[in-house]
């Protein structure tokens, strides 16, 4: 099997590239050791309630752990354009990233791809998937493109069966969030821009046509969260989604996206206790917390800012960027010594998982990559 090959093939070059990062010091530092020791963990296994803090009440992680690894491989395409001289680390740690994704443990099928005839509506795997593959092929060689190819081509049949061009995420799930079908644009824009191809091209016309007439919150501008209308929110804009869609537009539709981002920070963007965030509904809207939105306090939602860091470092909104990090780095730090204050460990593990680190990693080591 192609993991297994890749596994030995990572093992037969050595861990001896790896010495110190050249990361700067600080938090940025921390959060590149915590993922570079992850990937070069061995007998990798699935991912634990250790590395991600939903697997604590929900034991499969609802999909966090193939979104952590999509963000550490766009950290480590980031890190490969601004820190060249550390080129054969990044390659082989984007390798350790594809082994994981590619894993029993992460993927949703029983056999690994190449034997998978039909890719099915695993729509929110191939995303993140392909992502990945798409930073592997800049970063590391062309020896995964057909199989990156062969996804793309399944997600735009996929999406172009249906006339709001959202493609299935989950089998059996009637859910479809606008925020990952920006992604998976997104997956199959980088693989045209590595390539020189327009696979994506006509779909993401499609696509940005129907949100633009169908998909839009009329009092706000703002997309909304789920076009099928399946959910109380369905209607709604929500912070998690918006960052999230914002971070992905950015690349294959940046006029569209900065469009969103200023409604964004207009009708969603917050102070609390001089403290920059954004909540995750508006003010009109009695919504709860779940596990995608992570704790709302006094309504600003902690994945929402998290989020909007990594979509203000792809906007280049450094003004936003900076106030962000300005209120997220003492309650990183304060998280951090979970381990050290009692009562808190479970607590800090939501803003020092693997997901959270992989995102704010992604965020602060961003270049414009074309």
């Amino acid at each position: 099997m192609f993991e297994n090959q890749l596994f030995n093939g990572i093992l037969g070059k050595g861990f001896d590239l790896l010495g110190g990062s050249d990361t700067p010091k600080g938090g940025q530092e921390k959060r590149y050791e915590k993922i570079k020791t992850f990937l070069l963990k061995p007998n990798f296994n699935g991912f634990t309630k250790d590395d991600l803090f939903i697997m604590q009440f929900i034991k499969k992680g609802w999909g966090h752990d193939i979104a952590a690894l999509s963000n550490m491989a766009e950290t480590l395409s980031n890190l490969a354009r601004s820190n060249p001289s550390k080129l054969a680390e990044y390659q082989l740690l984007l390798k350790e990233v594809v082994y994981r994704a590619l894993h029993p443990k992460v993927r949703p099928y029983k056999q690994d791809l190449q034997s998978v005839k039909n890719l099915g509506k695993y729509g929110y795997y191939l995303e993140h998937l392909n992502i990945i593959l798409g930073c592997y092929q800049k970063v590391v060689g062309n020896e995964l493109v057909e199989l990156n190819e062969r996804i793309c081509k399944h997600l735009i049949q996929n999406s172009m069966k249906y006339d709001n061009y959202h493609a299935d995420l989950l089998p059996h799930v009637n859910m479809k969030w606008s925020a990952d079908q920006a992604a998976i644009l997104y997956s199959i824009w980088l693989y045209d821009q590595n390539n020189g191809t327009t696979l994506g091209k006509d779909l993401i016309q499609k696509w940005l046509n129907w949100m633009k007439t169908y998909g839009t919150h009329k009092n706000t501008g703002l997309f909304i969260t789920e076009v099928l209308g399946t959910r109380k929110y369905s209607n709604h804009p929500r912070g998690c989604a918006i960052s999230y869609l914002v971070h992905y537009m950015g690349r294959f539709a940046p006029k569209e996206a900065k469009k969103q981002w200023k409604l964004y920070k207009t009708h969603m963007m917050t102070r609390v206790m001089g403290k920059t965030g954004f909540r995750e509904f508006l003010p009109d809207y009695d919504g709860a917390w779940s596990p995608d939105s992570g704790p709302i306090i006094m309504g600003v939602g902690i994945a929402a800012t998290g989020l909007a860091l990594n979509a203000a470092s792809t906007i280049g909104d450094k003004k936003t960027y900076r106030a962000l990090e300005k209120s997220m780095n003492p309650v990183h730090s304060l998280l951090s010594k979970g381990d050290i204050i009692p009562g808190m460990n479970m607590l800090s593990k939501i803003g020092t998982d693997l997901l959270s680190s992989s995102i704010w990693l992604n965020a602060e080591t961003k270049t414009k990559n074309y």
